[in-house]
């Protein structure tokens, strides 16, 4: 055995140990910063969902809250944030009687047009998703109400997850006082 291997056998040992120990640290470090301090809540601004649908859409971090707005007159929108920072959006809005869903979700900036599934009333994938509610009236608006989820986080969730979460979305709006006008 040449003597100038045994030190250079050991500085690859000792570096190799090294290595394992930063990356174990980073794995850590990794796993605390997705750690969710908070609950997910059983409603989307009123609009009941079941927080384990919810889950999977929402990052890491110690704080959430929501707030509402009607940026325009026929849509609602439901903003949640983690850490102050926005993680998901849920819409309620009034479009043209025979609106395609697949124009509803090219008008949004989170859905994947490449990646989607459609069932016909249901178009999503794990960034955001679109369904016609139906029935679903207002004498107010004459046309037909989307319910609409984007998704702020990038890499979360799963199509299916979304599948389920837009499901029960749209089910509690078509329920709500803006489908009961009618």
């Amino acid at each position: 055995m040449n003597k100038s291997s045994v030190p250079l056998r050991a500085s690859f040992r000792l570096a190799c140990a090294a290595l394992m120990a930063g990356l174990a640290l980073t794995g850590c470090s990794e796993e605390t910063q997705n750690a969710k301090k908070y609950s997910a809540p059983n409603s989307l601004c009123g609009m009941g969902v079941k927080p384990a649908s919810l889950t999977p859409f929402l990052p890491g971090g110690s704080s959430l809250s929501s707030a509402e707005e009607a940026p325009v007159k026929g849509t609602k929108q439901c903003e949640i944030r983690v850490d102050g920072k926005p993680a998901l959006v849920a819409s309620q809005e009034w479009r043209e009687k025979g609106a395609r869903i697949t124009a509803v979700a090219l008008d949004t900036k989170h859905i994947d047009m490449a990646a989607y599934e459609t069932t016909g009333s249901y178009l999503y994938e794990a960034g955001g998703a679109v369904a016609r509610v139906e029935p679903c009236q207002d004498p107010s608006f004459k046309g037909d109400m989307f319910a609409i989820i984007e998704v702020r986080s990038p890499d979360l969730g799963t199509t299916d997850a979304m599948k389920q979460l837009i499901t029960e979305y749209a089910k509690s709006v078509r329920e709500s006082e803006a489908c009961s006008s009618g």
